[in-house]
């Protein structure tokens, strides 16, 4: 009777506390990755979360060794007795379940990536819910002290001198008209567009209260702030982005919510 052959030391599996520990948290730094994409997390945090994360799921490939062929006990090498090339192949399984965990991770990984990537930082500004509109010296503005013709440069409160987050308050010699979105108008006339110009970028400096127009000085784009700030003149194609506004309990303007399109020029 031939003696039992040992059973071949297993190299494929991931063993101790240390796999475990660092699989979990790279679950979790994936996870966190994630939820920062959605909820608008710095972007430096973001990309810290996604390179531990990828760093995790390397050192966790590292210890997967699956199978060689050169391993596998082939029927013309297999002493007699041996069992089938199935049974010798099950004596050395690859641990699909970490390949496929791992896979799934790279995925994960991979696809959050090309998200973080792809990202459209025009859509992002300091300007939400709740955010009071200020000047440059971070004075909240009451909608009745803003005068007919009134014009001038605002921030979202906390976020004052953010390139991307500036904007132009108009109060409208006449009422607000279509296209404009008249629920984002405060007492028929008030209304702030972003004052990043939708051409090149340029700030939009100049209002003209006998016709309401918006003046970009640098190539000319005139866009008419009575109704919802379309151009009328020059090469700008888009409208400048309107801010949802209204009045809080104690009179003072605030957003209602962030820009619902890009400001600035759109590329590509």
């Amino acid at each position: 009777m031939s003696a039992a052959a040992p059973d071949a030391p297993d190299r494929s599996g991931l063993r101790g506390p240390v796999p475990v520990a660092v699989a979990g948290a790279t679950v979790l730094l994936f996870a966190a990755f994630v939820v920062g994409l959605v909820a608008g997390w710095r972007t430096g945090l973001i990309g810290t979360l996604l390179g531990i994360g990828l760093l995790g799921a390397a050192f966790l490939v590292a210890q997967v060794r699956p199978r060689t062929i050169s391993e596998l006990v082939w029927p013309d090498e297999r002493e007699a007795g041996d069992a089938p090339v199935a049974a010798a192949v099950a004596r050395h399984p690859v641990r699909r379940r970490w390949v496929l965990g791992g896979a799934g991770l790279g995925a994960l990984g991979g696809i959050g990536l090309l998200a973080w990537l792809g990202r459209d930082e025009s859509r992002r500004t300091p300007w939400r819910r709740g955010v009071h509109v200020v000047t440059a010296d971070g004075e909240r503005i009451r909608a009745d002290e803003v005068p007919v013709g009134g014009f001038g440069t605002v921030w979202p409160e906390g976020s004052e001198r953010a390139d991307s987050a500036s904007a132009v308050l108009v109060r409208l010699a006449g009422d607000a008209e279509p296209p404009t979105v008249l629920e984002w108008v405060v007492g028929r006339r008030i209304v702030v567009y972003s004052k990043i110009c939708t051409h090149a970028g340029c700030p939009v400096g100049l209002y003209q209260e006998i016709d309401d127009s918006l003046f970009c000085p640098c190539h000319q784009a005139t866009f008419d702030a009575a109704r919802g700030a379309v151009p009328t003149f020059g090469p700008a194609s888009r409208p400048l982005p309107q801010l949802p506004l209204g009045v809080d309990g104690d009179g003072f303007l605030v957003a209602t919510g962030g820009f619902a399109v890009p400001v600035g020029p759109v590329r590509g």
